[in-house]
C-alpha cells in the first residue's frame, strides 16, 4: 500500500501546473483502479483542509475532503516515530509524519516534495518524487498488487 503525500492530492485538485495536475490525477486513478489502499497519518486530513481552505470555499473543501477520505485510510499520527525521523533527517514536522507512516506500514511513499523524498530515502524509505519519477512510481505500484 502506498503513502501518498498531501502535495499529490493538492496538485490533483488545484491546477497550478497542468502537467503536475495530470500526473497527480493519473497516479490517483491508477491506485484506485488497482484497488490499492492509500494510508496516511491523521495529519493528512488537517493539512489538506488547511491548504484547500486558502483557495476554495468551505463547503467545497468539506465535500472534496469527504470524498478523498473514502479512499484513504487514516492512521493515528505516529508521534514517537515521527520524532525519530525528524531527529535523524532534519525533516519538517509534517514530512516526518508521512515518512514515519511509510516506515510503520512498510509502504512506499509518493510525493511532489523533493526534500521529503530525500529525507525519506535517507531514513531508508522507498520514496518517489512524482514530478520526475512518475513512470517508476507507477511500475512500483503495479508490483504491489
Amino acid at each position: 500500500m502506498p503513502v501518498v503525500d498531501t502535495s499529490v492530492f493538492v496538485d490533483s485538485i488545484l491546477e497550478y501546473d497542468k502537467s503536475r495536475t495530470k500526473m497527480a490525477e493519473d497516479l490517483l486513478e491508477i491506485i484506485q483502479n488497482a484497488s490499492l489502499e492509500i494510508v496516511d497519518p491523521f495529519l493528512f486530513k488537517v493539512e489538506l483542509v488547511g491548504v484547500l481552505s486558502r483557495k476554495l470555499p468551505r463547503n467545497r473543501v468539506e465535500l472534496i475532503v469527504k470524498d478523498i477520505l473514502e479512499d484513504v485510510r487514516l492512521i493515528p499520527n505516529p508521534d514517537d516515530l515521527a520524532f525519530e525521523v525528524a531527529i535523524k533527517t532534519g525533516s519538517r514536522a509534517a514530512d516526518a509524519y508521512f515518512i514515519a507512516t511509510a516506515k510503520l506500514t512498510n509502504s512506499i511513499l509518493i510525493t511532489n516534495d523533493k526534500i521529503m523524498v530525500n529525507n525519506a530515502r535517507g531514513y531508508g524509505i522507498e520514496a518517489y518524487y512524482l514530478i520526475e519519477e512518475f513512470d517508476k512510481a507507477v511500475e512500483r505500484l503495479k508490483e504491489i498488487k
